[in-house]
């Protein structure tokens, strides 16, 4: 049973509250913020800030602001300026979600939201995407690509491996090894510390929130990316066009974490999220 709105926690020693990932929050989290910093007799004097972006939601997660109590119309403004990302990159990274429409943010002023009209500040090289015969040659190329990024004197530190399973980076991580490329794994409890030396190996999940020079997106192959495992376990047609957004939004997240380079590679068919349409 949900609590009701004026359900609110006495004596609390704040007066503003500011939420990043708001995407990703679900209702029980948004009721508590709003209790948090309830709203005076005279409503909601800004005591509350949300950032976020529906197009990163990567869990199932939903919920209407205003239906717990947080009131943003005619207070909301899109952020159409890219900070972190080149063009070349954040346009690739789009391309994923073509087709998709956010229709779960009916808080925002303009209603459904949308990709277009935004931008990055800075332009590079576009995206490298790369198709093997075989894992192990991806492998072995991904290894190559590396090492050639430290002799171009990019920091090692500063560019990250994702992937979508713990298994696959413990493979590229044997291969690294095995050709003198040191690697740091990056757990989901675990703090980059950039201090240390060595590629990043992490999932694409505990990356959201990280950024680097250098990205690559390895084992991107139909069956492997989304796993044939998360599909079967669809209830139903409505179901499964949840996991594809998801995956798609996932893959999305991981592309932007590259800010300068981004290398997309695959053995054998590519994922069908490259083509799916929604």
């Amino acid at each position: 049973m949900t609590a009701p709105l004026g359900a609110e926690a006495p004596n609390l020693p704040y007066s503003s509250v500011a939420l990043d990932e708001g995407q990703d929050m679900g209702e029980q989290a948004f009721r508590l913020i709003r209790a948090i910093v309830p709203a005076g007799p005279d409503g909601d004097k800004n005591s509350i800030f949300i950032v976020g972006d529906a197009h990163q939601r990567i869990y199932a997660r939903r919920a209407s602001m205003s239906a717990c109590g947080i009131n943003i119309r005619g207070r909301s403004r899109k952020l159409r300026l890219n900070y972190r990302t080149s063009d070349e990159i954040r346009t690739w990274a789009v391309s994923i979600l073509e087709g998709i429409s956010v229709d779960d943010l009916e808080d925002l002023d303009d209603g459904l939201d949308s990709l277009n009209g935004y931008t990055s500040v800075f332009k590079g090289p576009s995206p490298e995407l790369v198709s093997y015969a075989s894992q192990e040659e991806e492998i072995a190329g991904l290894a190559e690509w590396l090492k050639g990024l430290g002799a171009a004197g990019i920091e090692l530190s500063d560019v990250g491996v994702l992937a979508s399973t713990n298994k696959q980076l413990e493979l590229i991580g044997a291969r690294l090894s095995d050709v003198g490329v040191e690697a740091v794994f990056l757990k989901s409890n675990q703090a980059d510390d950039r201090g240390r030396a060595g590629v990043r190996l992490t999932t694409m999940h505990r990356a959201k929130g990280l950024e680097f020079h250098a990205v690559a997106l390895p084992f991107l192959s139909k069956g492997a990316f989304p796993s044939k495992a998360a599909l079967r376990s669809a209830v139903d047609d409505v179901d499964r066009k949840n996991i594809i957004q998801q995956q798609k939004s996932l893959l999305h997240v991981a592309a932007t974490r590259a800010k300068r380079a981004l290398r997309v590679s695959w053995s054998g068919e590519p994922t069908e999220l490259f083509t799916i349409k929604l």
